[in-house]
């Protein structure tokens, strides 16, 4: 706990208002206020924090950080960039930073969740009671919830920690995206390991090229936030960060200082530690296994302890490539929402199951490039393509689709279905039973973004019921 005026000392802040108040939290969201707090207010994408200042008080907020004055009823404490120092202030009141806690994060283009859920899996299993923070679902103690950002803004990384630690939790896994770690929302933190799955086309309505995309990456691997990287070099990308890391690090790869092989359900790790495991997986998960296997080596756990956790372990990561029964034809849905998660994801079900329909769609509102990309990657490999809806956002869904029609006009079996609940109807009769369905994008998601709302909607109930589920 901390008062105003400690942290205006600390932080260099200037402190407006009338006496000093004990602060016994901080967040940067209306929803996460609880009595005690300070309240960051600063601009978002529609409007300012400070226009929630008086429900904010009216949910317990003591006082504000922001650059805008604020009410002259609690103390404000104001500077230029209140996102800079807000992960910083956030550590201090929530003892954040002087945790014993193990903190380990991944970061990447794809794979990132499927990586620190079977990291957190192991942890448990080798008896260090795990938190997690990932795109899919947010674990504190026993209990789970959804979250709307892949990584949340740092005061509210701070405060789950906190409760992480309350609850008896020894270490954390964290999912570090490019905007999270542009955007200072893991300030404040230090990583015993952090992992690199790879790098290919994404964000960039975010970042104007890949070099700026992977740099915003690379701030994950900066001396003084992470003490050890691992990085699986698969790509040019991957290459290119393991050499300018200037921290301690290691590479899997030919060549580097692991190697894997992955075939008939055993997993063979050699170089620096060796370890052969017997796991049920496929081979485009066992790539994510492999590096969160490797990190837990890094972080100093036994090689043979890893084994047993292996062997034991729940490699279940929801919707990713998660086959949602086992009526036929195999429907899985994933959360390939990028050209080469959409090849990766299809090559693995064409090879196993040879006939192969993808259900295809892209989000508005976001890189709009890389839709023409994610169309030809699936054509590379599927014998059938419905193309439908996903979160059209405030664009107008019909112009989504005839991008990703447009790209791919000499391609036999495609087909146009507005309503992605009519297209898994139509992908089951026309997919035979020993055949597979890939439906990419929605993933774990329960909802569709659409004209400004979200829709209920469960893809993987969908595809239950169209199968014959109850």
């Amino acid at each position: 706990m901390r008062t105003t005026s400690e942290l205006a000392a600390s932080f260099g802040l200037e402190l407006f208002g009338e006496g000093s108040v004990a602060i016994t939290g901080v967040a940067i969201s209306t929803e996460h206020v609880l009595p005690g707090y300070l309240f960051v207010a600063l601009q978002g994408k529609n409007s300012h924090g400070i226009d929630h200042l008086e429900r904010a008080i009216a949910l317990g907020a003591v006082a504000v950080l922001s650059d805008q004055p604020g009410e002259k009823s609690i103390p404000n404490l104001y500077c230029t960039s209140p996102r800079e120092i807000a992960g910083l202030v956030a550590a201090a009141v929530f003892e954040t930073e002087t945790s014993d806690m193990a903190l380990f994060a991944v970061t990447g283009t794809n794979g990132k969740t499927s990586t620190v859920f079977f990291l957190s899996e192991l942890l448990n299993q080798l008896g260090q009671d795990s938190g997690l923070i990932s795109s899919a679902l947010v674990r504190v103690g026993n209990q789970s919830s959804a979250t709307s950002l892949t990584t949340p803004e740092a005061p509210r990384v701070h405060q789950l920690l906190a409760q992480m630690r309350e609850s008896g939790q020894q270490s954390c896994v964290i999912e570090a995206s490019a905007q999270g770690l542009s955007r200072n929302r893991l300030d404040g933190l230090r990583f015993k390991v952090a992992g690199f799955t790879n790098l290919s086309r994404d964000h960039l309505d975010d970042y104007v090229d890949m070099a700026s995309y992977l740099s915003a990456k690379a701030r994950l691997f900066e001396p003084g936030r992470t003490q050890l990287a691992v990085v699986f070099v698969q790509d040019e990308f991957a290459s290119q960060l393991f050499d300018q890391i200037e921290i301690s690090k290691v590479g899997i790869g030919a060549g580097y200082q692991y190697e894997y092989q992955y075939q008939s359900g055993t997993l063979a790790l050699n170089g620096k530690h060796s370890l052969r495991v017997g796991v049920e997986i496929s081979a485009l998960m066992a790539k994510n296994l492999v590096l969160a296997i490797v990190m837990l080596l890094e972080s100093g756990v036994n090689p043979k302890a890893l084994e047993t956790a292996v062997a034991k372990m729940n490699t279940f990561v929801p919707g990713r490539l998660q086959r949602v029964s086992d009526r036929t034809p195999a429907v899985f849905v994933d959360y390939a929402h990028t050209p080469q998660a959409v090849l990766e994801s299809a090559r693995e079900l064409s090879a196993q199951f040879g006939e192969l329909t993808v259900i295809l769609a892209a989000s508005g509102d976001r890189d709009k490039g890389k839709r023409a990309d994610m169309a030809k990657a699936a054509a590379q490999v599927a014998s059938k393509i419905i193309i439908t809806d996903q979160h059209p956002r405030s664009e107008d869904p019909a112009l989504i689709r005839a991008d990703l029609r447009a790209a791919i006009t000499d391609f036999p079996e495609l087909e146009e279905i507005a309503d992605p609940a009519l297209a898994i109807v139509r992908a089951v009769e026309i997919t035979n039973s020993g055949g597979a369905i890939l439906w990419c994008g929605p993933g774990h998601l329960k909802y569709r973004e659409v004209a400004g709302s979200k829709i209920s909607f469960d893809a993987v109930l969908e595809a239950r019921r169209v199968l014959g589920h109850d």
